[in-house]
């Protein structure tokens, strides 16, 4: 009797693993997908906040090993405004080009005609967000 609810045990703990892990992948997804939106977003209204007297080029999202990035891009200087760390199970491929930028008023993005980023977990299931270069994020 120990034998069997030691083995269901284990196999529960399994089961929560997994679908902790999807969660977590689930999650890192939109919130990529959330940062490009907001990326987008400030760049159609013009937002700036240090550009100061420089040009607003846009604003991008850089991405990183462990780690992705909302930059305003002015000019001649982009500014990290805040930078998300994947969790520790996570992992992400680079786009290209990277950063992904959205310029200003509604000029489109800098990629030629779309990139990928692929988001990973530990139990090898994968999640793909593509930018397309009209700036339409899916």
């Amino acid at each position: 009797a120990i034998s069997i609810m030691t083995i269901m045990f284990g196999m529960g703990m399994v089961a929560y693993r997994n679908v902790a892990s999807k969660q977590s992948l689930d999650q890192t997804t939109s919130g990529v997908i959330q940062t490009l939106a907001q990326a987008q977003a400030n760049a159609l209204s013009g937002k700036k906040i240090n550009c100061a007297s420089e040009i607003l080029a846009g604003w991008q999202v850089r991405f990183a090993a462990g780690n992705y990035a909302l930059e305003e891009a002015c000019l001649v200087t982009n500014y990290v405004v805040k930078t998300i760390n994947y969790p520790v199970q996570i992992s992400g491929t680079l786009p290209s080009p990277n950063p992904i930028l959205f310029r200003v008023l509604s000029r489109g993005t800098n990629i030629s005609v779309s990139t990928t980023i692929t988001l990973n977990n530990s139990q090898s299931l994968t999640k793909s967000i593509t930018v397309s270069n009209t700036g339409e994020i899916k």
